[in-house]
């Protein structure tokens, strides 16, 4: 069951694990005085005896107990509810009091509502991630929704970065729409058939979903594949957040032609 956990005004994310955030959890104790930068949990998973407990710890919850993300909003140390408790002891054994009885008093939180929400909003997000491939910034987007909907603190950073994977530029990069830069390059493909031949070349995929005028129909839309991200991005359509609208980046898109007519994937 997802926790909504706070300490000091820092709200310690989960993952759809149910892992916790170790940065937020180091964030929280430096704000107190109770931590210093030298106690980051990298520090800490790196320390004498961590390494064979986060093993046990694994093989009794059958899940990977620490999870590490390089890269994107979700970068950080992520462990369950144990190794978080014993990170907080590492760090100081007053925070580790705090921590416990945080933890503790979630569970007996009758405010049922809320937890209600914010595993809804989870698994939403999860399922944005996973399923519809969403751009970072979109997924920044729609975290900052459910942060606000939820009365929870500010604590996500401003922006995020939309690039193709190997762009050193720092920043995100232009991107337009299929139709819109079909018609600046001129080149004899319309929409339609443009991303039928990025199907046919595994760059784009045919999604569906309930209708929400007619249930009982599918609405169908188009998302690019994993292999697709390398000229694109996934954002949410602006007519409904449940499906995706490619957009492809400016810089990228004469090799992504070069790619459609001369029948080779990339």
């Amino acid at each position: 069951m997802t926790k909504l956990i706070v300490i000091e005004n820092t709200v310690v994310r989960q993952d759809a694990f149910g892992r916790y955030c170790l940065n937020d959890l180091h964030r929280a104790a430096v704000a107190q005085g109770k931590a210093t930068e030298s106690q980051r949990p990298s520090n800490f998973l790196k320390s004498e005896g961590v390494s064979n407990f986060v093993q046990k710890a694994s093989e009794a919850t059958k899940i990977a107990s620490v999870n590490i993300i390089k890269g994107g909003i979700e970068s950080g140390s992520w462990a369950v509810e144990l190794i978080a408790i014993r990170y907080a002891a590492w760090i100081d054994p007053a925070f580790e009091v705090q921590v416990y009885e945080r933890f503790r008093d979630s569970v007996k939180s009758n405010n049922g509502v809320l937890v209600e929400k914010v595993q809804a909003g989870l698994a939403m997000l999860a399922f944005y991630k996973q399923e519809l491939r969403i751009a970072p910034s979109a997924m920044l987007g729609a975290m900052k929704k459910l942060q606000s909907s939820l009365g929870m603190p500010d604590i996500l950073p401003a922006y995020a970065i939309d690039a193709p994977e190997k762009s050193v530029t720092g920043s995100s990069e232009v991107t337009h729409s299929l139709t819109e830069l079909l018609l600046l390059h001129g080149k004899p493909y319309t929409p339609q058939s443009g991303y039928r031949r990025l199907q046919l070349l595994g760059l784009a995929e045919r999604k569906s979903r309930p209708s929400s005028k007619h249930p009982d129909k599918e609405k169908l839309f188009w998302s690019l594949t994993e292999k697709g991200l390398q000229f694109g991005k996934n954002l949410t359509d602006n007519n409904n957040p449940r499906q995706t609208q490619p957009h492809f980046y400016d810089s990228l898109f004469p090799k992504l032609l070069s790619v459609m007519m001369n029948g080779i994937a990339a």
